[in-house]
C-alpha cells in the first residue's frame, strides 16, 4: 500500500509543528485560516485529522469551514465523552475517534477512507441497484421510492428531477460534477440550451436536504463557481432492507 499524505490541524486550524507555532507571537484567526488553506492545496492531502480534544466547543463549526473549500475527508480525533460526536458526522466528518488514539488503528481508518474515495472517484455514474438504501451524513436516500429520510424518521418526497441528480451525486462523491453532466442525467440528448435549469433542481434539493437535516446538510452539495457541483460526504449503500409493516408509519413531508 502507497504512503498517504495526512494533514493534522486543530480547532483553531493551526498546525501542530509549523514552523513558527513556538515563536510565542500571537496569529490571528484569520491567518491560520489562510495557512491551513494553503497547506491543503500545496499538499493536497489524502485525509485532514482534526483534533478536537480541547475544551473550545466549535469543532462543528470549523469541520463545515473545511468542507465549504475542500472535498478532502475529514477525521475527527475527540475526547471519549464528547457529546457532539454525531453533529461532527452530520457536519461532513468521515469518522470520529476517541483520544487516545491509537495509531494503527488510526492508520487503518485513514486507508479505508483513501480507499473508498478512490473507489468513489473511478466511478462514472454509477448508479446503485434500483432497490438499495444510501447513507450520507445522517440521512438516508432511497432512490426507488424517491424518498429521503433524516435521523428522526421524518422523510420527505424527492421529485423525479431530484431524486436524478441525488443518484449523480451519491455515485460520485467528492468528484466535481459539471452542470453539463448533470444536464445529460435529467435529459439526455434533448437537454435546454440554458444551464438554469440544471441549477434549480440543485437548490431545490439541497433545500429539502437542509429541512431534514439542518444546517450541515446545507454545504453537502457544494457550488464550485462556473464548473458545477462537488458532493462532500461519505456515502454507504445496504442492501434492500424489509418492507416495512403495514402498521409502521412513514412521516412524510412534502415540502
Amino acid at each position: 500500500m502507497g504512503a498517504s499524505t495526512i494533514v493534522i490541524a486543530r480547532e483553531d486550524l493551526s498546525i501542530p509543528g509549523a514552523a513558527d507555532a513556538g515563536n510565542g507571537v500571537a496569529i490571528s484567526a484569520a491567518d491560520l485560516e489562510t495557512r491551513f488553506f494553503n497547506v491543503v492545496r500545496v499538499h493536497n492531502p489524502d485525509v485532514v485529522v482534526l483534533d478536537l480534544t480541547g475544551p473550545h466547543g466549535k469543532g462543528t463549526a470549523t469541520i463545515l469551514k473545511i468542507r465549504r473549500r475542500v472535498g478532502v475527508p475529514i477525521v475527527v480525533v475527540c475526547a471519549p465523552d464528547d457529546q457532539l460526536m454525531r453533529e461532527y458526522c452530520l457536519a461532513g466528518a468521515a469518522e470520529c475517534m476517541t483520544a487516545p488514539v491509537d495509531i494503527m488503528h488510526l492508520n487503518q481508518t485513514v486507508q479505508q477512507i483513501i480507499q473508498l474515495s478512490k473507489n468513489s472517484r473511478g466511478s462514472v455514474a454509477a448508479e446503485p441497484a434500483p432497490t438499495h438504501t444510501i447513507f450520507f451524513s445522517g440521512l438516508t436516500f432511497r432512490p426507488h421510492e424517491n424518498l429521503l429520510i433524516g435521523s428522526d424518521g421524518v422523510t420527505i418526497k424527492l421529485t423525479t428531477s431530484e431524486n436524478r441528480v441525488l443518484v449523480y451525486f451519491v455515485s460520485n462523491p467528492w468528484t466535481l460534477c459539471t452542470r453539463e453532466a448533470l444536464a445529460e442525467t435529467l435529459y439526455g440528448p434533448h437537454r435546454p440550451n440554458s444551464e438554469r435549469a440544471v441549477d434549480v433542481i440543485v437548490t431545490r434539493l439541497r433545500k429539502k436536504m437542509t429541512s431534514l437535516g439542518g444546517p450541515a446538510a446545507q454545504h453537502l452539495i457544494k457550488t464550485e463557481f462556473r464548473r458545477g457541483y462537488v458532493f462532500v460526504a461519505q456515502v454507504s449503500v445496504e442492501a434492500p432492507l424489509a418492507t416495512p409493516k403495514a402498521d409502521a408509519p412513514l412521516h412524510v413531508r412534502t415540502a
